[in-house]
This record gives structure tokens, sequence and C-alpha cells, in this order.
């Protein structure tokens, strides 16, 4: 098995995790048909940011990667953080995705080293490598904020499983399958 690159481990994982949100999204959609709309506002608790919030913030991760980790492949489109509507939500997790699959492994060839500056709110900036910025703050703030968004639409009743979030990671690893008895 070949080493797991930088690409492997960040814009590969936010393109699986894209994926995922984007069957999840599907399958909410159905669910919700004409009432999708309400889960846009919907939140776990009164003191946490809506559903759009977690879906700007998968996306905007994401794409804040390239311009981290790949800024020679810029300049990147602006997304206005403006979604109101459950469609407003899938087309941007639609863009994001489609502009992650413009990123080829050799875009990210020595960028493990590369310094980045990441701006962290209230507790101020970071400087760390493109490693461990993948790995210590984008995927896990990818993965945080898609839970987040999964756990909002399970709160409303769409009827999501494990298997609906893992899939698109794990698929592309199976080498056989045996059915369930």
């Amino acid at each position: 098995m070949a080493p797991v690159t930088l690409y492997d481990a960040s814009i590969g994982l936010f393109i699986k995790a894209l994926e995922s949100f984007t069957a999840i999204l599907k399958k909410a959609k159905e669910h919700g048909g004409a009432d999708a709309d309400s889960f846009a506002a919907a939140r776990l608790y009164d003191d946490m940011l809506p559903f759009t919030f977690q879906v700007q913030m998968v996306c905007n991760t994401s794409k804040k990667a390239l311009e981290r980790l790949v800024p020679h492949r810029g300049p990147y489109p602006t997304f206005a953080d403006d979604e109101k509507t459950f469609d407003d939500c899938i087309a941007l997790v639609g863009r994001t995705l489609d502009l992650l699959k413009t990123i080829k492994p050799e875009d990210l060839e020595g960028k493990e080293d590369a310094v980045v500056e990441v701006k962290l709110g209230r507790a101020g900036a970071a400087t760390v490598e493109g490693k461990g910025y993948a790995l210590g703050y984008a995927l896990p703030n990818v993965f945080f904020h898609l839970s987040i968004a999964y756990g909002i639409l399970r709160s409303k009743g769409v009827p999501l499983g494990k298997t609906d979030f893992l899939t698109p990671f794990f698929e592309p690893y199976v080498l056989s399958r045996t059915p369930a008895a």
C-alpha cells in the first residue's frame, strides 16, 4: 500500500466528507419534502448556530485549506455565506465539492512543511506547518461541523444512520463484501 500523502489526508478526505454530506442532504431533502427548508434554521440547542452555519463551516474550512495549502492554484471563488434555504445549502456543498475536485495530488507535493497562518477568532492566530494545519485543525473542524449538521437533521427526524455518514469514506477501500446473515 502506498504511503498516505498530504493530499490523501486533506483534500481527499474533504472530498469524501462532502460526498457524505451530499448523500445526507439528499436523504434529508427527500424526507423533508416541502418542509425541508425548515431544516436550514434548525439548531441542536438554542445557543448553538443553525444548520446553515454548519454547512458553511464544512465548506469554508475545506475551501480555506485550498487557499492555505495550494495558494498557487488560486485565486479561489468567494462564497457569500448567505444560504437561507435547504437548496442553498445543497448548492454550496456541490460548488465546494466541484472546486475540491480540481485539485490534484501533485498540487500538494512538498506542502507538508509550508507555513500557514490560522485565525482562531477570539483566541488570536497561530502559525503551523501544512501537515499540522490539515491534521490538527482543518480535518477536525470539518468533521465537527459535519457531525453537528448530521445531529441537527437526526433531531428533526431524518432517518439517517452511521452508514449514511461512513459509506463514502469506507467504500473506496472495500476489497470484497459478505452479505449480512
